[in-house]
């Protein structure tokens, strides 16, 4: 049987692919060229063979980590041939750093070693603050989340919050402790909230926030915390022990603040309701002013010189029909001395009715000046009576009356 070339390499790429339709190839990368189409080129090498390899853009598109030459890395796909020049190579659909299934392993450990002891339970969170004032950031001061974080502050239009950078290393071996001594700071500091925010990465760059000690730091707060570490797809330690995980550090922003219409919506409930207390408020005083009114009409200088009056008439009512009884009982029993003891008797009567008559008058004379002066008012200022010519404008004062009394400001 005689093959044309472009025959042989479609039936070796045949074979190639169905015996290793799936293959797993540890190596370092080499020479690697990413194209602007999207698809990467690269060489896959150990210390004594090398293969060609590809990994187009649909599937390097899942990658967690910007691959560079010198990197070890385990490639998942198939073997097949290239049939223009008869090479055959390793097209990868998943690429992954060498030593991160001992990662995955060591992050499902300690996930269930901190779920055991209660760490992730929904009891233990601490709810978002509905109106912050003072939020803390822990992130790195260069970092492209922190300026994402910025741009987000701005955007949202909230104006109530004071935001305190705390500047810390976000990768690598003191990442860690880095992370927790600012977040020990800023949970004695009285923040409403803490976010904890770094941007995507690598699983080994963003290792450092599945740190056990981190895990326990993050519990033991007592200011709410946000984890927004990585992208939606990354999950760390640090995002199931917080109060609060946001997919990414300016998701971290939407979340905490306030939008801008519930704000309003809010305020003009606070004011409805303050109205309404208000309202009621002073309905009750102007009821307590309306009784007490009731109560000085009752007791009013006028009505006492009206019941002094008709005290006096009925005072000499009686006296004069106790004389006049007395006249009589002399008449019967002593006829003889009647005259003698009557002139005497209406002597007196005559000088009692003159008091009477002058107290009358004096009542008369000041019921007549309550008449005069019942238009009149008393200016006092600072409990001090003022003339009008001593005010100035914005002057509080008193004007007081002969049965009321009211509070005016002077305006100019």
């Amino acid at each position: 049987m005689i093959l044309d070339v472009s025959e042989l390499n479609e039936k070796a790429r045949a074979v190639l692919e169905t015996n290793f339709s799936e293959i797993s190839v540890r190596g370092e990368i080499s020479r690697i060229t990413k194209h602007a189409s999207g698809h990467w080129y690269f060489t896959l090498k150990d210390e004594r063979a090398a293969i060609s390899c590809a990994m187009f853009r649909g599937a390097n598109s899942h990658v967690k980590f910007s691959p560079k030459d010198g990197q070890k890395v385990i490639l998942t796909g198939k073997i097949s041939i290239y049939a223009p020049s008869g090479s055959y190579q390793l097209n990868a659909t998943k690429m992954e750093l060498e030593g991160a299934g001992d990662l995955d392993a060591k992050f499902r450990a300690l996930l269930e070693k901190l779920r055991a002891m209660g760490l992730f339970d929904a009891s233990h969170k601490k709810p978002l603050p509905r109106f912050p004032r003072r939020i803390a950031l822990i992130t790195s001061a260069s970092s492209a989340a922190f300026a994402d974080l910025k741009n987000r502050i701005i955007s949202s239009g909230y104006f109530l919050a004071k935001f305190s950078l705390f500047d810390s290393l976000m990768q690598g071996e003191m990442a860690a402790s880095s992370v927790i001594n600012s977040l020990e700071k800023a949970d004695k500091m009285g923040f409403d909230a803490i976010i904890i925010a770094r941007g995507g990465g690598s699983k080994e760059d963003l290792w450092c926030f599945n740190d056990e000690r981190l895990a326990h730091a993050i519990f033991a707060t007592q200011t709410p915390v946000i984890s927004a570490i990585g992208h939606e797809i990354d999950f760390s330690i640090s995002d199931y022990v917080a109060d609060h995980r946001s997919i990414t550090p300016t998701a971290a922003i939407d979340d905490l603040l306030p939008r801008r219409d519930d704000l309003e919506q809010h305020l003009d409930i606070l004011a409805q309701n303050f109205s309404t207390i208000l309202e009621r408020k002073f309905r009750a005083i102007n009821e307590i002013l309306e009784r007490k009114k009731l109560q000085l009409k009752a007791h009013s200088i006028e009505q006492k010189i009206e019941a002094k009056l008709t005290f006096l008439s009925h005072l000499k009512q009686n006296f004069s029909d106790q004389i006049s009884t007395k006249l009589a009982k002399f008449d019967y029993i002593f006829p003889q001395v009647k005259l003698k003891f009557k002139d005497a008797l209406w002597v007196k009567f005559r000088n009692f009715e003159h008091i009477l008559e002058l107290k009358k008058a004096n009542f008369d004379a000041k019921r007549q000046f309550l008449n005069t002066t019942r238009g009149l008012i008393s200016i006092q200022k600072d409990g001090k009576r003022i003339n009008l010519s001593q005010l100035s404008p914005g002057d509080t004062i008193n004007l007081t009356s002969h049965d009321t009394q009211r509070w005016a400001q002077i305006l100019s």
